[in-house]
């Protein structure tokens, strides 16, 4: 299976359907209920030109497992199916970030990572994916940021599954404060 890039159409329907934008048609005929959803889609990402095809998306989503479609009476709902949610996972932890607060606590975050060597992939992509979020780095398992940043970084261990090896720690004081302080221009 080719991945599912977030801008291309399948991608967007994806994203529509794991913004909570569930799509149920009250309409008995498939082909109709089709083609109101690609109307919804249009007017949810603001498509100039008409879309077309939309149906053969649902119907390559749905045989990729990535959609189910339910009749329940004459509605067909539309949804996302567990593989659906993952794709929808990878589209959230390519567009992560950490809000940086106005006011700093004057406290610094520690993440401590003990990460086996069966899971390197695993501990190489966190380990790029803190960098690229901004953390600094204390020792090779050890990252420090001024903000917080916890919920972004479990998330971060729990999509790579080695949340069981990422702690995390809120520090008042540090060696090198002054260093920290510089670097991060607080």
């Amino acid at each position: 299976m080719r991945l599912i890039d977030q801008e291309s159409n399948s991608g967007k329907i994806i994203r529509a359907l794991g913004m909570g934008i569930g799509i149920s048609v009250a309409l008995g005929n498939r082909r109709t209920s089709y083609k109101m959803t690609k109307t919804l889609i249009k007017r949810i990402f603001g498509s100039n030109k008409q879309p077309k095809n939309y149906s053969r998306y649902f119907s390559k989503l749905r045989k990729q497992k990535l959609v189910c479609i339910k009749q329940v009476g004459n509605d067909h709902i539309i949804s996302l199916t567990e593989k659906g949610g993952d794709v929808l996972l990878r589209f959230n932890y390519e567009n992560l970030e950490i809000t940086q607060k106005k006011i700093w606590d004057r406290n610094f975050r520690m993440v401590i990572f003990d990460i086996p060597e069966t899971k390197r992939n695993a501990r190489d992509s966190l380990r790029a994916k803190i960098k690229e979020l901004g953390l600094v780095k204390f020792n090779d398992s050890v990252w420090v940021y001024p903000y917080p940043c916890q919920k972004e970084i479990d998330f971060i261990a729990n999509y790579w599954g080695i949340g069981k090896y990422v702690h995390f720690a809120l520090v008042k004081n540090i060696t090198n404060r002054d260093y920290l302080e510089r670097y991060f221009h607080l």
